[in-house]
C-alpha cells in the first residue's frame, strides 16, 4: 500500500482562486466597458472627458492584470485585487451617494429618461460593490477543503481473481 503524497498548500485554493479571477476579469469587462464605449459617448466636458477616459481604461486593464496574477498563483494578485477593489468600492459609494442625494450624475449625461438612467444607474453602482466585494473575499480568504472522515475510509487490498 502506498501513502498518498499531501497536496501542497496552494492547491485547496485552486478554485478560490479562479473564481475571483473570473469575478474580477467580470467586473474588469464592466469598467473596460465603460471607459472606452460609455464614456466617449456621454456629454461630458473636455476636460473631464480626457481625464476620466484614460483612468477609467487602465482601471479596467488593471482588473485583467490583477485576474492574471490570481490564475498564475502570484503574492501580488490577491493583493492587487484587494486594491482595486477598494478604489472601486469607493469609487461606487460616491456615486451612490451622488445618486442618492439628487445629484444624479447618470440622468445628467444620459440620453435616457432621467427616472430610468437613475435606476439603471444606481443598479449598475450596488451590483459593481458586490462583484469587488465577491472578488476581494475569494482572492484573500479561501474555502476550506473538507477534510476526509479518516473512519469512513476502508481500505481493501486487491485481489487477484481467475476469470
Amino acid at each position: 500500500m502506498t501513502a498518498s503524497t499531501p497536496l501542497p498548500r496552494y492547491a485547496h485554493r485552486r478554485g478560490t482562486r479562479g473564481f475571483a479571477a473570473f469575478v474580477i476579469g467580470l467586473a474588469g469587462f464592466v469598467v473596460l466597458g465603460v471607459g472606452a464605449v460609455v464614456l466617449p459617448a456621454a456629454a461630458l466636458d473636455s476636460t473631464a472627458a480626457s481625464w476620466l477616459i484614460p483612468l477609467t481604461v487602465a482601471f479596467g486593464l488593471a482588473h485583467f492584470v490583477a485576474a492574471y496574477g490570481l490564475v498564475r498563483r502570484r503574492d501580488w494578485g490577491g493583493r492587487l485585487v484587494g486594491y482595486i477593489s477598494a478604489i472601486g468600492i469607493g469609487i461606487a459609494a460616491y456615486g451612490l451617494i451622488l445618486t442618492l442625494t439628487g445629484m444624479d450624475p447618470f440622468g445628467a449625461t444620459s440620453k435616457l429618461p432621467s427616472s430610468r438612467a437613475w435606476a439603471e444607474g444606481l443598479g449598475l453602482l450596488i451590483w459593481m460593490i458586490g462583484l469587488w466585494l465577491v472578488a476581494a473575499r475569494y482572492a484573500f480568504k479561501a474555502i476550506r477543503p473538507i477534510k476526509p472522515n479518516p473512519a469512513a475510509i476502508t481500505y481493501r487490498p486487491m485481489v487477484a481473481t481467475a476469470i
